[in-house]
């Protein structure tokens, strides 16, 4: 059996159709959610490079995976003339080892589809075991198919009022740790080895959440016997996040587990490597951060604590210089996360001079901008134009010559949706500061935002279409990781315009207006 890095890679390698670095199959399945909960580490593109190099030398023309040059991996079989080509036949993809509970997407449309948790979660458990439309499949299959939900188990570990929280490992992405990367969520997939003839009722999603407990925490004895009779345990609700690829593809039974009296639960022990920090989270003593966690235990967090949780707005600053006039700041952020709010506070109260991206590009499009061009139509015509060659080139000359056109000191840019833009930006920009403020907003917090702006369009899937088209899709998860300072916009309008005014205190930044 391969192991689980060398079935990622020849996954990958198979769907990109070209030779990749480590570090870069390490970084698409870590944003395709294809690693198994249980890897940890420092340096998992390390391993991954080891593995492959291992495997090469150890296996030579029957492995399926060769060296295109240092550093760079491939698959033999798609070897084209202009490379070595090696007379070896192709290997099969291996069957991952784990098997898991999967149902069709179209069942959660006639159930009623929705965004976070719902804590009825009968009716839709019953309604899956009545149907008989759950089925399961390979792991690395499920991940690539949309058409499927995964079946997960996400149990809370309570002690009296506490709540445990953990960090999970080090190989995430490395802009998680702003989004908040705690957790307060234990458990994984529901597969093929819970499913008994005595747990049929509930598909083994109680026995899942049993073994991923005894599996990620060291129990004490009292507590392993608790778990096998389901002492204990119980379900709370359902989870359903399609805020994101990886999301649309998992549906979450929510469950909760009070622990037993034994003394070691004092300082709970983890069972995993890549469970770490674990610590008893008092909701009822201290209010909860919510910016430090992630998005699936925010959900949590917010629907069983909403009186204690910090959800007013909120900034962080990494790197106060560039920010600071004279410079260039460009605020970034998704669709509806606020940065036209920021923007507004910034030209309206403190000078700044704004320069629209949006507009700019409409310009070198020769089409309005939007909303006389409608969004989507416009999407899909900015991405036609910076997916060529030189467009993030023009965009980047254009955005400058408005720059240049003005003799402020204070300019601001608003809405540049892709990296290579920006470097282009930064290249032109020489020595002149370039700051980046980044409009982090969870995504169920920016469609109430949303509806609000556009009552006539207030369904989810449109403003998920929306956001996740692939104009979007950097502006929403990648650049947070160059971002100077984030802006946590959670609900309020007015205390969100605070927050960006203290900001501007805090960076010693003047009103002018």
């Amino acid at each position: 059996m391969q192991s689980e890095f060398l079935r990622v890679a020849q996954l990958l390698l198979a769907r990109e159709q070209r030779p990749l670095s480590p570090r870069e199959l390490v970084r698409l399945a870590t944003d395709a959610g294809l690693f198994s909960d249980k890897i940890s580490g420092k340096t998992p593109h390390q391993t991954m490079k080891s593995k492959l190099s291992v495997h090469i030398r150890t296996h030579g023309f029957a492995s399926p995976f060769i060296r295109t040059r240092p550093g760079r991996f491939y698959l033999r079989r798609l070897l084209d003339d202009r490379q070595s080509v090696y007379d070896a036949p192709p290997l099969k993809p291996p069957q991952s080892a784990e098997r898991v509970l999967v149902f069709p997407t179209t069942l959660l449309d006639r159930i009623g589809r929705f965004q976070g948790i719902q804590k009825d979660w009968n009716d839709i458990l019953q309604r899956l075991v009545a149907t008989g439309s759950w089925r399961y499949v390979d792991r690395l299959q499920a991940e690539q198919d949309d058409s499927h939900k995964q079946i997960l188990t996400y149990i809370l570990v309570r002690r009296g009022q506490a709540v445990l929280q953990y960090k999970r490992g080090q190989y995430s992405r490395v802009e998680d740790y702003l989004r908040g990367s705690l957790c307060v969520g234990f458990g994984g997939h529901v597969s093929a080895v819970d499913l008994t003839l005595f747990t049929r009722d509930d598909l083994g999603v109680l026995d899942s959440a049993a073994r991923e407990l005894a599996e990620e925490l060291r129990l004490p004895d009292a507590d392993r016997t608790r778990l096998r009779r389901r002492q204990g345990l119980r379900l709370i609700g359902v989870l359903n996040d399609d805020s994101s690829s990886v999301g649309r593809r998992h549906f979450a039974f929510l469950l909760e587990y009070r622990t037993s009296g034994d003394g070691a639960w004092k300082t709970p022990t983890r069972g995993e490597k890549s469970i770490t920090q674990l610590r008893w989270l008092q909701p009822r003593t201290a209010e909860i951060p919510l910016r430090n966690f992630e998005y699936w235990s925010q959900l949590v967090l917010r629907e069983l604590f909403p009186r204690h949780v910090e959800s007013q707005p909120s900034y962080r600053v990494r790197r106060r210089r560039p920010l600071k006039p004279p410079s260039i700041l460009c605020v970034l952020g998704p669709a509806a996360s606020g940065k036209s709010e920021a923007t507004r506070v910034l030209t309206q109260e403190y000078g700044y001079h704004e320069i629209n991206s949006g507009r700019v590009l409409a310009s070198l499009l020769g089409i309005p901008p939007i909303p006389t061009t409608p969004r989507t139509a416009f999407q899909t015509r900015a991405w036609r134009f910076i997916s060529t060659k030189r467009g993030p080139d023009r965009l980047a000359s254009a955005i400058w010559q408005a720059v240049c056109a003005t003799d402020s000191d204070r300019v601001l840019i608003d809405g540049i949706r892709q990296e290579s833009t920006l470097q282009r930006l930064k290249a032109l920009a020489g020595r002149r500061r370039l700051g980046i403020a980044f409009v982090h907003t969870p995504p169920d917090v920016a469609f109430r935002f949303y509806v609000t702006r556009f009552p006539a369009q207030p369904q989810l899937e449109h403003f998920l279409r929306i956001r996740e088209a692939p104009v979007e899709l950097e502006a929403a998860s990648k650049m947070i990781s160059l971002a100077d300072a984030v802006l946590y916009n959670w609900s309020g309008l007015d205390a969100y315009r605070t927050t960006v005014r203290h900001l501007m205190t805090n960076l010693g930044v003047d009103r002018q207006n």
